[in-house]
């Protein structure tokens, strides 16, 4: 299995409404895949027309001795999504991102389930460990507060930069966009994803936008991001 985590920069930035995105693209090209929430917001259920009722979720499974996997639920064939669950705190449990923890989940899972495990982190000011995977997904604005919190932050060979809600109109953000091309060059992906109102109008339908609008820029560049994460696998194996 092929661990993608998507984290944002800062509270804000669009991680989930990325890997909702993303998991679409994925089954879009025959892939398997399994999303879970990690941030105890709890949010990534609307993207999947998921009932922002239901308190059901993976911590608590595992707080009242269940499998973890148990509180999935299936969007079709290909796709499975797990919730965190109820949290009366928006902090994030200690045992939340632990690596041992959600290495040993992922042992109990049939290897033959999914391909592709899709983990949405909380923000970076809230989760200050790396989460082990495969590959992270650093989302963030260019704007002067995400440019602060990167010159923060300890890149390793894995992370990658992705700019979300670009607008290359904006003389701000084409000039950080610039200047992050030459600073984060080993890491900055060589595309954005555009500010695009589908992304947002996709949210109040609960859908991700490449379901609710193939066509549009912004599924366009998670679309291209897909593509990425498929050839760079492909080229691994």
């Amino acid at each position: 299995m092929i661990r993608v985590a998507v984290q944002g920069c800062r509270g804000g930035t669009g991680a989930s409404s990325i890997i909702a995105g993303l998991a679409q693209a994925l089954v879009d090209a025959g892939e398997r895949v399994l999303c879970i929430d990690l941030d105890p917001h709890n949010l990534l259920r609307l993207h999947f027309n998921h009932d922002w009722r239901d308190e059901n979720g993976w911590a608590n499974a595992v707080g009242n001795g269940q499998s973890w996997h148990t509180a999935s639920f299936a969007l079709g064939s290909q796709l499975h999504f797990l919730p965190y669950g109820h949290s009366d705190t928006h902090v994030v449990p200690t045992n939340a991102l632990h690596a041992d923890d959600w290495q040993q989940r992922l042992d109990e899972l049939d290897e033959d389930s999914y391909r592709w495990v899709l983990f949405d982190l909380p923000a970076a000011s809230f989760a200050q460990e790396h989460f082990p995977a495969d590959v992270t997904l650093i989302v963030a604005h260019a704007d002067p507060a995400c440019h602060v919190l990167l010159a923060r932050r300890q890149f390793r060979e894995s992370d990658y930069l992705l700019v979300n809600h670009f607008a290359p109109s904006s003389l701000l953000q084409s000039d950080l966009y610039t200047l992050w091309q030459a600073q984060y060059s080993d890491w900055l992906l060589p595309w954005t994803i555009h500010r695009d109102e589908a992304m947002f109008e996709a949210l109040a339908h609960k859908r991700s936008v490449t379901a609710y609008r193939s066509d549009c820029l912004a599924a366009q560049g998670i679309r291209n991001l897909a593509a990425w994460l498929l050839a760079r696998h492909e080229e691994a194996a």
